[in-house]
């Protein structure tokens, strides 16, 4: 894994003094082994690697790396390079330099071009290639976006990179932050894809290439994979073999154990995230399976009870046998990150598990280079609480007229309040449930969704964090294009979530918070579940086998119950939290209060509700800490970054 750049002008045209060198050294934290450029300027084509080494060590797999007619500067890593570079031995005699999956890229693309090239790779990637005959410039990410490319259309010149620090790092970078991107970011917790907070920079989205020649002043994408293709796909051809559920369950179990074998293999040391909950355990399972020695696995606890989870680590751990880190550590550890995220992110980020996700990556980068997660399980094979809760609303919903849903919706909403909060009480005692602000956020959650009145509506009201505070329907218009893709296919409520979160949730905020985290201590990611063999062999599947006796991702947990005890990992499922609400009001009291106040300041059409929910929330009054931990997050990034660079607010 690394951090790529580039710049294309018009031939001749020129760059800025040093416009390479910084935009590529932005990004030393991703690449802290080495540093490679390629400049053309007759071409117009100017290209920056930072390198991490994990596979080919040596200077041979050193980047931009060149063949007779390309140039390539790549981020990721390519799965099956291995399987790859055998056949081409096959095909051709090939004299190669070193061991590395670039060079195996280049040379398959050399020789069978760029869209047969993109249909015989599996892994992660964010590439640029230059063809030197056809003086084009091609930009590739790949099919679930685990690696990022932001792109931006500045005065003179195209610009890229592997983070938005790298645009921002190009000499006179002049760009209008987007007010609708602000106002999705403030519901969401972070900015969809394809949008950023600026106008005029994009992030390419997953699955897709961009051809630009010299001279350029815009681009436009086109689909090599795409998601939903890929789901109706299998879905049909499981129809019309009469596919047996049985043998697609084998099949997936197969399919995972190679793909975990082949993500295990580097040149450095290798090991893993483990929380104890269903997907990662699952991962380790069948690492430790592979491995002839146990595996490295880490795990953060917290001081607070509430919050700790490592015991379930723990106990997954000692069953498997592997080598396991664990660091508990205190609120003031966490809170210390904070001052930080803006710099480990660069772009406006604020899903709050970042915080743990950042430390444990800290602890797992002092033994290893790389580390395999669980990201992903959920998506394909449905393991949030909307994927089963829109199961049972389509099951039960038809005795339930949808006249009565709003009212319904209404009285969820009512139980949320603050003046309900005895009554929770009680119920949590009942129950032995969720905390009581939790319980509360999916009450208020439900209410909202009830009185949605289409399942698009129902699904953006799902999603927010922002606790209603943002007026209009801006979030369901900007999902309706990917909607409307996905709503005439047959999908049942809980299958168009999860293709929605596939295209959304998973890239814009589960693989941001992984990538940026990892990525600013060095660390490498591997995502085992995103596999589009597996993605297609999970999609030949019916809801009714993943979601299953009201039982989440039932497939995963009949895999995993065959390696550890369903004791150790049967349980509801828990977030990678931390107390956030308890923060906001206590140690973070006025760091909040500063960050609202210079908001609402910034941007004026938000600010008679942000305070008046600010002034709620201290008094305890509602739950909106998501919400105003949105605005605290985006108003300290814009003192980090706005100040520093040559940007204009189009709210001032």
């Amino acid at each position: 894994m690394c951090g790529i750049a580039g710049i294309l002008t018009a031939p001749h045209a020129g760059i800025p003094d040093r416009a390479l060198d910084l935009i590529t050294d932005s990004l030393t934290h991703r690449g802290p082994d080495a540093r490679g450029v390629f400049s053309d300027q007759s071409a117009g084509i100017h290209l920056g690697h930072r390198r991490l080494s994990i596979v080919d060590l040596s200077a041979a797999g050193a980047q931009p790396m060149r063949s007779r007619r390309y140039v390539i500067t790549l981020n990721g890593e390519i799965y099956n390079h291995r399987q790859l570079r055998n056949e081409l031995d096959r095909e051709a005699r090939i004299n190669w330099r070193g061991t590395s999956d670039t060079e195996v890229l280049l040379q398959l693309i050399e020789r069978h071009g760029i869209d047969a090239s993109l249909d015989r790779i599996e892994g992660m990637y964010a590439f640029a290639l230059w063809d030197c005959i056809e003086q084009e410039l091609v930009l590739v990410r790949d099919r679930f976006g685990e690696k990022p490319l932001f792109i931006a259309q500045t005065d003179g010149a195209i610009v890229f990179g592997s983070e938005l620090r790298a645009i921002m790092a190009y000499p006179g970078f002049d760009a209008e932050t987007d007010d609708e991107a602000i106002s999705l970011f403030l519901q969401l917790s972070y900015t969809p894809e394809t949008r950023t907070i600026f106008r005029g920079v994009q992030k390419l989205r997953a699955g897709h290439v961009a051809r630009l020649r010299p001279g350029d002043r815009h681009f436009t994408s086109r689909p090599y994979w795409q998601a939903k293709h890929s789901a109706l796909e299998a879905r049909v051809r499981a129809m019309t073999t009469n596919a047996c559920a049985k043998d697609t369950l084998v099949q997936i179990e197969e399919r995972m154990r190679e793909v975990v074998a082949r993500q295990m293999v580097a040149d450095v040391p290798v090991g893993a995230f483990l929380s104890g909950g269903i997907d990662s355990s699952l991962i380790v399972a069948l690492m430790q399976q592979c491995a002839s020695i146990p595996v490295k696995t880490f795990t953060i606890g917290f001081d607070e009870a509430a919050y700790d989870e490592s015991g379930y680590a723990r106990a997954i751990a000692e069953h498997l046998g592997t080598d396991h880190t664990e660091v508990i550590v205190s609120s003031q550890d966490a809170l210390d990150v904070i001052d930080d995220l803006p710099e480990i992110y660069s772009e406006p980020f604020a899903d709050s598990s970042q915080i743990p996700t950042y430390l444990v990556s800290r602890v797992a980068r002092e033994k290893v280079t790389v580390s395999l997660s669980g990201d992903g399980g959920d998506e394909l094979f449905g393991g949030y609480n909307r994927h089963s809760f829109s199961v049972h609303l389509e099951r039960k919903g038809r005795f339930v007229p949808r006249a009565l849903r709003p009212p319904l919706g209404l009285l969820a909403q009512s139980l949320a309040g603050s003046r309900q909060q005895k009554l929770l009480s009680t119920l949590q005692r009942l129950t032995g449930g969720d905390k009581i602000s939790i319980l509360a956020e999916k009450l208020g959650k439900l209410g909202t969704a009830l009185q949605a009145e289409t399942d698009l509506q129902f699904y953006a009201a799902l999603l927010r964090r922002d606790e209603g505070v943002i007026d209009g329907d801006d979030l369901a218009l900007a999902l309706m294009p990917l909607h409307d893709g996905l709503s005439n296919r047959g999908h049942s409520l809980a299958e168009l979530m999860m293709l929605l979160d596939t295209l959304t949730y998973l890239p814009g905020d589960i693989l941001t918070k992984v990538d940026r985290a990892a990525m600013a201590v060095s660390l490498e990611t591997r995502v085992p579940f995103l596999d589009h063999k597996l993605f297609d062999l999970a999609w030949s599947l019916p809801i009714e086998e993943r979601i299953k006796h009201g039982q989440t991702k039932h497939v995963l947990r009949q895999m995993l119950g065959t390696h550890v005890p369903e004791a150790l990992f049967n349980r509801p499922k828990a977030g990678f939290g931390v107390p956030i609400e308890h923060w906001l009001r206590g140690p973070l009291k006025e760091w909040t209060i500063d960050n609202v106040s210079s908001f609402c300041a910034d941007f004026p059409q938000y600010a008679q509700r942000t305070r008046q929910t600010l002034s709620a929330y201290l008094k305890g009054e509602n739950h909106a800490h998501h919400y105003l931990w949105n605005v605290a997050m985006l108003q300290s990034w814009r003192t980090r970054y706005c100040a520093k660079t040559h940007t204009r607010s189009s709210a001032a």
